[in-house]
């Protein structure tokens, strides 16, 4: 199963590196919110991921970052969708649920159990927990729910968590919320690997 899944990821990324071959790079980084700096041998574009700058160096298509010695598959895999499918359009402003991001509907099952399901298990109980997760992994803290927190996953992807804490009543709630703008910015398979990524952040800064 999961020499299928890296198997299915390479050509995801293989497929996106000819893409964006094709395009005009400075105009993809502008539209994206990210930097282009032209070079003697080709070009490289700067776009921060969770507020740290990754370098992408064309025509060779290779991953710089300053903390880390290897930028994994998944993550270049979403900087380049990114970059291909960005086109500038400006935020909203309105918050809303996958569900209700068009074609989400038929998707919200397979995100609820990847995404937000595993943090209703860790932090259902734990508002405090949940904040200080969201604080060390770079977000704001907002007033909504028991606890809240906005994080930027590109320049014009943030993304809003929102935990209700469980009782003898209720269950536990935890929602992530997304721009309506964001299917201007990323696919609904992209949205759903990003929260999967965000998921595993938040989860082991925790200690959990």
């Amino acid at each position: 199963m999961e020499l299928s899944k890296q198997k299915n990821y390479q050509q995801s990324f293989d497929l996106a590196c000819a893409s964006i071959r094709k395009m005009n790079l400075e105009e993809r980084a502008r539209r994206a919110g990210a930097d282009y700096q032209k070079r003697e041998d080709g070009g490289e574009i700067t776009v921060h991921f969770f507020s740290e700058p990754y370098q992408i160096r064309f025509p060779q298509i290779e991953f710089y970052s300053p903390s880390k010695k290897v930028v994994s598959l998944v993550t270049r895999i979403l900087l380049l969708h990114y970059l291909i499918r960005a086109d500038g359009n400006p935020l909203t402003g309105k918050w809303v649920a996958y569900k209700d991001i068009p074609g989400g509907l038929l998707y919200a099952g397979v995100f609820a159990r990847r995404v937000t399901e595993p943090l209703q298990r860790r932090f259902g109980k734990s508002a405090e927990s949940f904040r200080e997760a969201g604080v060390k992994s770079g977000g704001e803290p907002v007033e909504i729910g028991d606890a809240s927190f906005i994080l930027r996953a590109f320049p014009f992807v943030p993304l809003q968590y929102v935990l209700w804490e469980g009782d003898e009543e209720f269950p536990a709630s935890v929602q992530l919320l997304f721009d309506a703008s964001v299917d201007h910015y990323l696919a609904l398979e992209d949205m759903v690997v990003l929260g999967q990524v965000m998921t595993g952040r938040l989860i082991n800064r925790s200690g959990g």
